[in-house]
């Protein structure tokens, strides 16, 4: 089954180096064609080639089904949109739900465009204040409204106002509350919860009597505590999927500091063994739920059924740690360890191999590029002379430069014994 596993990243490593948007090739075409994209790329245009977009839709299908665990990057870029790539944005897609990592403009037209479903989205985490990882969120938020109207609550099987939660540092509700404020945005179909993440000694500003505050807005704060010797937040557990977030150092200072997450699937229990739990005087029922959580149950005849008795190996959650754009990453050292997937930029290359070597991911994707390195050009400014240098501090092959659209599915680890 390991076997199979390692199988699996090696496939998938191979078809996310075939299928991006421009093949780096040493050719005359590849040159004039380097050259050209180069030019267009600094006329700033907003448009996408028809073509150019079919493109990457016909890749996005080459790459396997749905697994339980995707990340979809929708925004590559750094600083501002370009042609080639968006501002900064990912998406976690889990079954049936989508949460979305920094929303920078034009966030809502890539997932338009991308394999997810905008009305599955649920929950936005944002690493800092930038305007490059936020200035979507407004239009975001209303759509998602707009978009709501028929929302079933599932407790009551009754139309509802959908809860929708953003979590970031502090400086979040301020600004989400300005913008609907000031917009005069009417959120009828959702209700918004803005999390803020703030720091231990965090005292909140006393109330002024000239605030506004956005009837369809509520406000809490979540303080970090000690993990592992390090003080990180525990953000949100949904019984199926964990998040944390850490504190970390950006090059560029913002409002309420920064943070970076990290996404963790609760570890699934084994399956049960019917026939011997039957032969112990168990039949399928609400006792099945109890073992399945690690609890011993009382049989019929007095005695008391273990769950290792009766239940298979489990298998390890899978991991994803979204650390975007940082300069020094050391805070997360003890939270991102050992996980599948690294997304990282802002760094230089090399240190996103540095880091990566010591948390020992599956595979590190490059990301917030600057509009300085392109697919298409050959040497300094090459986009794969930043794999490279990755690939020489994080001492594996296994890294990819990250290109808008793109998919990188999160296979099932094997069950362990």
């Amino acid at each position: 089954m390991y076997c199979e596993h390692l199988k699996h990243w090696k496939t998938l490593f191979k078809t996310l180096h075939k299928t991006r948007p421009i093949k780096c090739t040493h050719s005359m075409a590849a040159r004039n064609l380097s050259a050209t994209a180069h030019r267009l790329r600094h006329l700033r245009l907003t448009s996408v080639p028809k073509s150019h977009a079919e493109k990457h839709r016909l890749q996005m299908m080459q790459l396997p089904q749905f697994t339980g665990f995707e990340i979809v990057l929708l925004g590559t870029g750094a600083g501002m949109p370009s042609i080639q790539r968006g501002a900064s944005s990912l998406c976690v897609q889990l079954p049936a739900k989508s949460w979305l990592f920094d929303c920078g403009e034009g966030t809502l037209r890539q997932i338009f465009r991308s394999t997810v479903r905008v009305t599955t989205t649920e929950k936005i985490f944002l690493t800092h204040v930038h305007g490059d990882h936020l200035f979507g969120l407004p239009g975001m938020l209303c759509t998602l409204n707009a978009l709501n109207a028929d929302y079933m609550d599932p407790s009551t099987k009754q139309l509802g106002r959908r809860p929708i939660d953003v979590y970031g540092p502090p400086g979040v509700f301020d600004f989400v509350n300005a913008s609907l404020t000031a917009s005069c945005a009417h959120m009828n179909n959702v209700f918004i919860t803005i999390h803020e993440l703030v720091p231990l000694d965090y005292q909140p500003p006393p109330p002024s009597p000239h605030e506004r505050v956005h009837e369809d807005l509520s406000h809490t704060i979540i303080r970090p505590e000690r993990v592992d010797g390090t003080l990180a937040w525990r953000v949100m557990d949904d019984g199926a999927h964990t998040v944390m977030a850490g504190a970390l150092a950006h090059s560029v200072p913002s409002l309420g500091g920064s943070c970076r997450y990290v996404v963790e699937e609760n570890t699934r229990p084994g399956r049960i063994d019917v026939a011997a739990a039957t032969r112990r005087g168990l039949v399928p029922g609400p006792l099945y739920k109890q073992l399945k959580g690690g609890d011993s149950v009382q049989l019929p005849d007095g005695s008391t059924l273990h769950p290792h008795e009766v239940m298979g190996p489990s298998r390890r959650g899978r991991k994803a740690a979204i650390l975007g754009d940082s300069a020094d990453s050391s805070g997360m050292y003890a939270l991102a360890r050992n996980a599948d997937a690294l997304d990282r930029g802002h760094s230089t290359s090399a240190m996103a191999g540095y880091f990566a070597r010591h948390i020992n991911p599956t595979l590190l994707v490059l990301t917030h590029i600057s509009h300085r390195f392109s697919p298409g050009l050959v040497g300094p400014n090459s986009v794969q002379r930043l794999v490279d240098e990755a690939r020489v501090t994080f001492r594996k092959r296994a890294v990819v430069d990250g290109f808008d659209l793109m998919r990188i599915p999160i296979p099932l680890p094997p069950i362990t014994s």
